[in-house]
């Protein structure tokens, strides 16, 4: 029998002592030394031992080089190791301790890891929803089923092993409250080695008493349960086999600041996520009039007629899916057409599915049949009468938004006053439930309006929402609840550093889709009131989603499908902790947020940021112009491909909202500078005595028509508010392959 770690009372202090190897702590507690070489030797996917490498190493010979920069609080390390021998089933590894640590600390490996994941784990089946009797519990804690987590239990077992493809950024964050310091290790994809690249492995594991955590870097990685879309599987990772002289080489980076919460944390992730890894620049592949064109064509193809009724479906079925996935918000790209054709297809769609699909409380099922008649899916399958509170909060927002867009249109008399009656009581029932309940949680009972799932940032997008509704409507007991709701999910992220409980097909760990809506929410209070205090958190939630956004190039296997295309995935946006995939865009908005926050800011990391996705999202465009919701390279789902022969309605959604809501140049004449979001480039620039000139060229192998938004400081210190692309005139067509000058 081998003890992995024996418990002992010493002194009136609990000590831990490593005495197997198996795992990756420091055998013998030392806080003078920071940084430890490891030999690892596995059997299949399991640590055997990981002993120091000293200068009297049978194994390995190290070479090391450090670099130091910016006053000290940056690192830069490369480790060398050079085989003395011929070994198999190796690897090495550098560990970096920290002591004075406790489980309070802030843990995160972006897109897979939120403060540790320490949440309460369940065992469910994909999209069941909670158990039954975690529902109308106010006291739930929040819930997940198995994903990589530090244990939430003292005196556990406390690991998490994934390894780059299970992550956006290839690093470890981590925040000591203690001492008000955070610390980032960054590293590399992984190693080249017989002509493929093996990832490295991101290791942490804490002591028993939490006292000592350990922050690993692995080549190759070897986790010993591969993650995988719910739960884990048996992993396919291995050691390596070496012979005498070769070598293996860890890249880290490693940097200490001051930070007293997560969001002085994420601001400085935000400023260093691309600084390790080399970039590539996005390629251009499909100008945004193109890909709003093929979009457009794709919600078409989406309408429905039959049985008396026509709407536009969101989904591959003859079904109104509300909100989260584009029911009623695919609607919008096809307002903006302008036309009578697509007027008359969305007042079908308004007609069919505003009067219906809801309950006594103001509230709506999550699916409409084409027969008029509810069905009850993923949660509410198993606990009918209920429905996720995210779709609900879509809905009132961008209902609100496209009574806006109508009237900005000059269609104000296409409104109908039933639309306006069943969205002033969905507003009423969000209203209702916060003045009752103090939030909105993750579920709803639609019928009474009482929350059914509590806890969760959930309703992220319904802040937003209200605060158009009380311009809208003018009622302002709306933005009264917005600044409470507002401040209630800001608080509750400032705390953990997470948003949750956006989806339907997974339960309350951390996901990517209420962080953009979190975002665009504080946004729109930000415009709507003016105060700064929502501009700062804008850019807080801005700077956190930007940890669920791939930043770096990721080398795909050679026989994939996306590495024979040369995909670049930088801007793919992953989608939870448990639903380990990168997508094309956010779901489901243009994300026209970070350009507003550009806009306002000039800080070019907003700009680039959406200009990454609205070019990840041309990359997932097949050549029949459909879209899926994969774009991934992590080995837990659809690695290295992008779902060719499907189609996934969301993503056409976000395609067109990117195409119409972010301009494809923005030029500040001021200062003499052009932004490029489109799929086209900026040659030149000259100034001329009555403005400027800017020559661009069109890469692409289609004709683009590219939209220019120009103006001054005063200008741009203007918000844009909602549907602000109608005032954007200024258009220039430009032939596949040619280039053209335009004037300013």
């Amino acid at each position: 029998m081998k003890i992995s770690e024996v418990v002992a009372i010493a002194c009136g202090c609990l000590i831990s002592i490593s005495v197997s190897g198996q795992d990756w702590l420091p055998v013998k507690r030392d806080n003078q030394v920071k940084l430890r070489l490891l030999d690892c030797k596995y059997d299949k996917a399991k640590l055997l031992k990981s002993q120091v490498i000293g200068s009297n190493s049978d194994n390995w010979e190290v070479k090391q080089t450090v670099e130091t920069i910016k006053d000290g609080e940056e690192s830069i390390y490369r480790f060398t190791f050079k085989a003395k021998r011929t070994m198999d089933n190796v690897g090495v590894a550098v560990a970096f301790d920290e002591y004075d640590w406790n489980s309070d600390n802030f843990v995160m490996i972006p897109a897979v890891v939120y403060n540790g994941n320490r949440q309460r784990i369940v065992n469910r089946e994909y999209a069941t929803g909670l158990d039954k009797s975690d529902y109308f519990r106010k006291d739930l804690a929040l819930t997940s089923n198995p994903i990589p987590q530090l244990s939430p239990e003292f005196g556990a077992k406390s690991r998490i092993e994934v390894n780059v493809s299970n992550t956006a950024t290839p690093m470890i964050a981590y925040l000591n409250r203690n001492i008000g310091k955070g610390t980032f290790l960054f590293t590399d994809q992984g190693i080249s080695w017989k002509e493929e690249v093996k990832d490295h492995a991101l290791i942490i594991e804490e002591s028993l008493d939490r006292r000592v955590a350990s922050f690993i870097i692995s080549a190759p990685g070897v986790r010993e349960k591969k993650p995988e879309f719910i739960g884990f599987s048996e992993s396919p990772d291995r050691g390596v086999s070496v012979t005498a002289g070769e070598e293996i080489t860890i890249r880290v980076t490693k940097i200490n600041f001051q930070s007293q919460d997560v969001a002085t944390l994420y601001n400085r992730f935000m400023r260093e996520r691309k600084a390790h890894v080399t970039a590539e620049k996005p390629r251009n592949l499909m100008p945004m009039s193109e890909v709003l064109l093929k979009m457009a064509k794709n919600i078409d193809e989406r309408y429905y007629v039959g049985d008396g009724v026509a709407f536009y479906c969101p989904e591959n079925a003859n079904w109104m899916s509300y909100g989260w996935v584009g029911g009623l918000m695919n609607t919008y790209p096809m307002l903006a057409q302008g036309d009578k054709e697509h007027l008359e297809k969305v007042k079908n769609t308004f007609d069919f599915a505003l009067p219906q699909g809801k309950g006594k409380s103001g509230y709506y099922y999550d699916v409409l049949g084409a027969d008029g008649k509810v069905i009850n899916r993923d949660a509410a399958k198993w606990i009918p009468g209920i429905g996720l509170t995210r779709k609900n909060a879509d809905i009132l927002y961008w209902m609100i938004k496209q009574f806006m867009l109508l009237e900005k249109q000059g269609r104000s008399n296409a409104i109908s006053d039933e639309w306006k009656t069943n969205i002033r009581q969905l507003a009423d029932a969000f209203v209702k439930t916060w003045k009752e309940e103090g939030t909105w949680g993750n579920y709803f009972a639609i019928e009474s309006g009482k929350v059914a799932a509590y806890n969760t940032t959930g309703g992220a997008m319904a802040v937003g929402g209200l605060a158009l509704a009380s311009l809208y409507f003018n009622v302002p007991e709306y933005l009264e609840v917005a600044h409470l709701a507002a401040k209630d999910y800001y608080d509750g992220f400032a705390l953990v550093g997470f948003t949750s409980g956006a989806c339907g097909d997974i339960l309350q760990n951390a996901d990517s889709e209420t962080a953009i809506a979190l975002t665009s929410s504080l946004m729109t209070m930000y415009e709507v009131t003016g105060e700064e205090k929502y501009l700062d958190q804008t850019k807080q939630l801005a700077d956190y989603t930007a940890s669920w956004t791939v930043s770096f190039p990721y080398r795909l296997p050679k026989n994939t499908a996306l590495a024979k295309l040369g995909a670049n995935l930088t801007g793919a946006i992953w989608a939870s902790t448990q639903n380990k995939h990168g997508a094309p865009g956010f779901c489901t908005q243009s994300g026209d947020v970070l350009f507003k926050l550009y806009r306002k800011t000039q800080d070019t990391l907003y700009a680039d940021f959406i200009r990454d996705v609205i070019h990840a999202h041309a990359e997932g465009i097949q050549p029949n112009g459909k879209i899926t919701e994969r774009l991934t390279y992590c080995d837990a789902d659809s690695r290295g491909s992008r779902g060719d022969g499907g189609q996934t309605g969301w993503n056409e959604t976000n395609g067109a909202l990117m195409a119409l809501e972010i301009p494809g140049i923005y030029i500040r004449k001021d200062l003499g500078t052009a932004y490029t979001f489109d799929h086209v480039v900026v040659k030149e620039i000259k100034k001329t005595k009555v403005g400027m000139t800017l020559t661009i060229f069109n890469p692409t192998a289609f004709d683009a028509t590219v939209t220019l938004l120009t103006e001054d400081k005063q200008q741009a210190s203007t918000p844009l508010g909602e549907n602000a692309f109608l005032d954007w005139k200024n258009r220039v067509t430009i032939k596949a392959g040619k280039s053209a000058t335009v004037k300013i």
